[in-house]
Parts: C-alpha cells; sequence; structure tokens
C-alpha cells in the first residue's frame, strides 16, 4: 500500500519488491492510486488497486471513503500480509484491523518528526523496516525503542545486473554527443528531485567556482521538482553566465544514459537523507562520487572509501573535491570500482529475502 504510482523513490522501492516477491512465487497486489509508473507493475502483480487517495493528512475525508473497500477487499482476497510505504497507507491499514485481522508492516522510507498524530496514533504495525542503519538510528532517536515495534535493517536494493547491462550497452561518446559535450569535457551530474533539500543550488555554486580553474568543466543535473525553485536555480545560473555550460535534463527514465555520460556524481544532499538511490544507482555505474555528509550517503560511500565526503552545505569544500577529482584521473577510476564493488551489498534480491524474513517472523509470531 502506498500513496501514488508516479515516479519516485518509494514508487522504485515497490516496483524492485514486487518483481522480487512474484519471481520467489508470492502474489502481489498493489493498493495505490494510479500513476504514470503502473504500466510498470502489470506483468508483477496479480491486481492493483488505485483506490488510496493522493492527501498526506490522515484525517483527510478523502482517505476515510477508501476505509469499506480496503475492508471489502481484504474479506474477499487471501491476503496473508500487509506492507505500508506512507503515512496514510499505515492509518488506513491501521482502521482496517478493526474489521478484519490481517497483519501489516511499515517501511520508513524517510527521517521522520515526531509529530503529534504520530504520537498519538503510531500505526507503525507489526514490524517496520528501516531502509539503511541511518535510518534506524533515526527512527530510535526521534521516537524511541519503547515506543516502536520489531525494527529490521533491510538495505534498500537495485536489480544491479539489468542496470550494469543497460549501462554497458549504452554508448558513451553518443549520448556526449546528444547532450553537446565534446569528447574534452569532464562532465559533473547529479540526479535527484530538484528541491531545495537535494541541494542543487548548492552544487551550481561549487561548480562555478571550480570551473574557474577547471574551465572544460560541465554540469548536468537531471530531475524535475517544484518550478519555483527550478526558475531559480536557472536564475542564478543566468546570473553566473554558466548558461552554455549547465544542462538540465528534467525528469529522466533512461538513467543509464546520464550514468554513462558522467565522470563524476555529485549528492549535494542538504537533509537528512534516509537512503540515497541516485547514489547507489551511481555506484553501480562505476562512478567517482562525492557525498555530503547526510544520513545514509556516508553509509553508502562507506565513510569516504568508496566516495569523497564534504560536510553538507559547504561550498567551498565541495568546489575543492570537485577541482581534486578533475585533476586526478587514478583516483577517479579507484573510486569507481571501490564504489562498483560496494553496490553488492544492495542488491535487489538481498532486499527481496530480507523482507520476506520480516514477512515471516510477523506471520510466524503474530508479533
Amino acid at each position: 500500500m502506498a500513496t501514488h504510482l508516479n515516479t519516485g523513490g518509494i514508487t522504485s522501492y515497490l516496483l524492485i519488491l514486487s518483481k522480487e516477491q512474484t519471481k520467489a512465487g508470492h502474489e502481489v497486489y498493489i493498493w495505490a492510486s494510479a500513476g504514470e509508473r503502473s504500466g510498470d507493475f502489470r506483468p508483477c502483480s496479480a491486481g492493483i488497486v488505485p483506490d488510496v487517495p493522493r492527501c498526506k493528512s490522515e484525517l483527510s475525508p478523502n482517505l476515510w471513503t477508501q476505509l469499506p473497500k480496503l475492508v471489502s477487499f481484504l474479506k474477499k482476497n487471501p491476503v496473508d500480509i500487509i506492507h505500508c510505504h506512507t503515512r496514510v497507507a499505515q492509518v488506513l491499514a491501521a482502521a482496517a484491523g478493526f474489521f478484519v485481522k490481517t497483519p501489516y508492516v511499515s517501511t520508513a522510507h524517510m527521517l521522520y518528526k515526531k509529530r503529534l498524530g504520530r504520537r498519538l496514533f503510531p500505526c507503525w504495525g507489526k514490524a517496520v523496516i528501516a531502509i539503511s542503519r541511518a535510518m534506524q538510528e533515526g527512527l530510535l532517536e526521534v521516537f524511541g525503542r519503547e515506543n516502536l515495534p520489531l525494527i529490521e535493517i533491510v538495505l534498500n536494493g537495485i536489480d544491479i545486473g539489468a542496470l550494469r547491462a543497460r549501462i554497458d550497452q549504452t554508448d558513451r561518446e553518443a549520448v556526449r554527443k546528444s547532450y553537446g559535450y565534446a569528447s574534452n569535457h569532464l562532465v559533473v551530474a547529479s540526479m535527484a528531485r530538484l528541491i531545495p533539500v537535494k541541494g542543487a543550488h548548492l552544487l551550481v555554486e561549487a561548480f562555478a567556482i571550480a570551473r574557474k580553474k577547471v574551465p572544460h568543466m560541465r554540469l548536468l543535473l537531471g530531475g524535475s521538482g517544484e518550478d519555483v525553485y527550478v526558475q531559480n536555480l536557472k536564475r542564478r545560473v543566468t546570473e553566473l553566465g554558466l548558461e552554455t555550460d549547465v544542462l538540465f535534463l528534467g525528469n529522466v527514465t533512461e538513467i543509464e544514459k546520464p550514468l554513462k555520460a558522467t565522470d563524476i556524481f555529485v549528492a549535494p544532499y542538504v537533509w537528512e537523507e534516509a537512503f540515497g538511490i541516485a547514489v547507489l544507482e551511481a555506484m553501480i555505474a562505476g562512478q567517482a562520487i562525492i557525498g555530503a555528509k547526510s544520513g545514509s550517503v556516508p553509509e553508502l560511500l562507506d565513510h569516504g572509501r568508496r566516495g569523497l565526503l564534504f560536510e553538507k552545505g559547504d561550498v567551498e569544500a565541495l568546489a575543492e573535491l570537485l577541482i581534486k577529482l578533475s585533476e586526478d584521473v587514478q583516483l577517479r577510476k579507484e573510486l569507481g570500482m571501490a564504489a562498483m564493488d560496494g553496490a553488492e551489498e544492495y542488491s535487489s534480491a538481498h532486499m527481496g529475502e530480507g523482507v520476506q524474513k520480516v514477512y515471516e517472523e510477523v506471520l510466524k509470531h503474530r508479533l
């Protein structure tokens, strides 16, 4: 159960998990509002129920109109366990528990604040899956061990083989040419939603500093986001005189293309990132990565062994690392190889197996 099936981290997680569960012989239903990626779920689900409304508040009347539908669905279908991925899905599953005895678990996809609603109605279910060690630590710090059910760490995963195959089959020079890059250009990229907490504005400033010493450096920003923020980013790029040096790709579906075209990948996140799926994708591609010391990013980069780290928000430090990597081809290769090796810890198969163990624990003991 989630809120929608549009492009985003939760939708990607749902799709990967659904594929792994289907491979394992399980029957998967998806309960979420239809979105641009709904079609991707049809081969790996027994059915899609597009009825969770796109609302953020558990008090929304739109949410509660769906409760009778959920109860009816659970009574008619042989569902053993519900897996929730958003707050409104958790609340709806908890309310359904008054009428049916189907247990539910939650995956924590973001670092939470201890809001009143969460204190009064936790609605975590029988277990919580933390997608990283940083996520588990954040849950314990905010809510306390005594206010949480069983917490299990199941690292986020990707179908590494499939993504690596797509990257290997991509013509680097052809993609770079389509982006307007020459063979001597050094391409720096970031792939994330263009919203303030993802830090693209910091990367633009750092790039402007670094480019003064590395004139053949170019910046590629992939992702869509908040209109005002994107407009401000483009305005700042113009003010810096970098219009021809910064490429805004918009929403990217074929991520293998920018990954193959890139020389340095940057994760300039400002907030405490719960996981960082884009960082993992760059690791699989064997990129030299620079990441902010934010949430799980240091964990992914093995605290500097798989990529370079800087204090979040420090533009000068980021600029220095961009210059450093631009001048050291060997270091870029070494970091890229270390990142590629480290990515093996985060396979979709491992994720599917870990989630399955949580399900079995809940069903075995009815925790």
